[in-house]
């Protein structure tokens, strides 16, 4: 695993989950997005299972429900304080799109007749 982590990007990526639960509060920083499945956009590796962000602007701007898949760019960072399922965390999501037949991601998939 240490080497896996190794070959991770250095620099801030673009990753594809799957929403999993959102929770609401009153209190905005209390309120939290589950996201899980999370890969490389470029590679379609797997590199988290499953992570907790705030539930920020740009997330309820999206209008998100369970199942829905998303699009962002992040950090990778090592996992100290225990917010992600893995050795390592995603910080600062920005550049948040909504994957669905209304909406497309920063980068849609092109389909080819070759």
């Amino acid at each position: 695993m240490e080497e896996d982590l190794q070959n991770l990007p250095k620099i801030r990526t673009r990753f594809r989950g799957i929403v999993e639960s959102i929770s609401t509060d009153p209190n905005p920083e209390k309120a939290r997005i589950l996201i899980k499945d999370i890969k490389l956009l470029v590679s379609g590796r797997k590199v988290i299972y499953a992570q907790d962000f705030y539930y920020s602007f740009r997330f309820r701007k999206q209008n998100l429900k369970q199942g829905d898949p998303v699009e962002f760019d992040a950090r990778i960072r090592p996992d100290k304080r225990g917010v992600s399922s893995g050795k390592i965390r995603l910080n600062y999501p920005t550049k948040i799109y909504k994957q669905g037949p209304d909406q497309a991601g920063l980068f849609p998939e092109v389909r080819s007749n070759i």
